[in-house]
């Protein structure tokens, strides 16, 4: 009885010891917020990290994805009630905003600049620039988006004209266009946003600017900034660009054989109107010659981007979810996998390497590159929106109330030292410590 008694109790003590085992050996888990994605395309993520990173690594991962309507609130509440998930997805000045609140971690200050410029050298410039603020880096860049030129090369063929190099070359063909009753046109995701997306990339191609993010400082009189302003809006009031329309029946009809649109419309072509598949192709959006003879193509880029909470539990966890999830390797099989699991789908990744995955045109997938490498996001700093939109009331004045350019600007301008006057005052508190770090 006693010899069943000892083996009852040491066959419960290994069980206990087995469980207790397992609860201290299972690795960390960490949760993380995307932003903007499909079901489907998170259920792809999902698989890799439950088949390649959990079994390599130990940690669990929860991914959930968020509509990018209301996420910027959601996230600041959840930082006010320090709820936030182990990594957050946002638009590039979200990530700023949210660190500079002490929201986000600085990243090389908490896993080193070494391991933080491997893994941005992976990745385009454009974005990533914009996430280091006063010396922090708030993110990485995940999925970049970027304003670029598509052409229906078929229509630019048969009315013997090559595809605009330059906004030059844009002005010479409009009249032939307009000849035939077509036109060039502006859009953004396959959505008429009006022609306010374009003044800031010609003011960049131009070496304008729109704020200095560092001194707080605007850029709109410099002379370089109201040069690129007036050809821009030039481009409407002087060249007969239209101001309205829908960008994607335009370009399917052929009525606008030149748009200016985001990446992601190539995925809403190519999915509804595969009659023209052959028809059209991507190129650089048309550049600005510069006095010392080179073409800038720079175009306006954004996208989603990934951080790290401040109040993780699992810091080192986390970087290595983003080192492994923005590498090369998973990078392009997420690019592959996509359009193969979800029919017309696509999704473009800020690896530079998966580039080269895209299951698209040798042609298109070499302009994407170029235009990604050589395009840059807003210089962001705290409340950059609300700036931001003074420039886009600068196009709409001149264009709605025949307001001169440079008198446009100058009430952008005068608003815009206020506003940022305002945020610096609101702000002081959380640059003051960035500085002091």
């Amino acid at each position: 009885m006693g010899g069943l008694f000892l083996t009852r109790r040491n066959a419960l003590i290994g069980v206990l010891f087995i469980l207790l085992s397992i609860t201290v050996w299972a690795g960390p888990k960490i949760e993380v917020w995307e932003v903007g994605f499909a079901n489907e395309t998170i259920n792809i993520i999902r698989d890799l990290i439950a088949k390649d990173f959990t079994p390599k690594t130990g940690i669990e991962v929860t991914v959930s994805v968020y509509p990018w309507e209301g996420m910027f609130n959601k996230v600041l509440l959840a930082m006010a009630s320090n709820s936030t998930p182990d990594i957050i997805a946002g638009a590039p000045d979200h990530l700023v905003e949210y660190g500079v609140r002490g929201g986000v971690l600085d990243l090389k200050e908490n896993f080193g600049a070494a391991r933080v410029q491997a893994l941005e050298k992976k990745l385009y410039p454009g974005t990533t620039r914009a996430l280091n603020f006063r010396g922090n880096t708030f993110g990485f860049v995940e999925s970049p988006g970027v304003i670029t030129g598509y052409y229906r090369t078929d229509i630019l063929k048969d009315l013997g004209m090559a595809i605009p190099k330059t906004w030059n070359d844009l002005q010479t063909i409009l009249p032939k266009l307009r000849a035939k009753n077509m036109n060039a046109g502006w859009g953004f995701g396959g959505i008429n946003a009006g022609p306010e997306w374009g003044s800031y990339l010609m003011m960049r191609q131009n070496n304008g600017g729109w704020v200095d993010g560092e001194s707080y400082k605007s850029r709109l009189l410099e002379t370089n900034s109201v040069q690129g302003f007036k050809n821009y809006v030039e481009l409407f009031t002087k060249h007969g660009m239209p101001q309205d329309g829908v960008p994607f029946q335009m370009f399917k009809t052929g009525e606008w054989p030149i748009l200016m649109e985001n990446n992601t419309f190539y995925t809403n072509i190519s999915l509804t109107a595969p009659e023209l598949n052959g028809k059209w192709q991507v190129d650089l959006i048309p550049g600005t010659l510069r006095s010392e003879g080179s073409v800038s193509h720079e175009s306006f880029m954004g996208g989603s981007t990934l951080g790290i909470a401040k109040n993780t539990k699992n810091k080192e966890a986390a970087f290595k979810y983003l080192e492994w999830y923005l590498s090369d390797d998973v990078q392009s099989k997420v690019v592959k996998l996509v359009p193969e699991k979800i029919r017309g789908a696509m999704l473009f990744s800020g690896n530079i390497a998966a580039t080269k995955s895209l299951p698209i045109t040798e042609n298109d997938r070499q302009k994407f590159y170029e235009q990604f490498n050589v395009s840059n996001a807003f210089s962001y700093f705290p409340g950059g929106a609300a700036v931001q939109r003074e420039l886009n009331f600068a196009v709409h004045n001149v264009l709605q109330k025949k307001i001169a350019p440079e008198e446009a600007l100058k009430i952008a301008d005068k608003n815009t030292v206020q506003e940022l006057s305002r945020k610096q005052k609101e702000y002081q508190r959380y640059i003051e410590k960035l500085i002091k770090k």
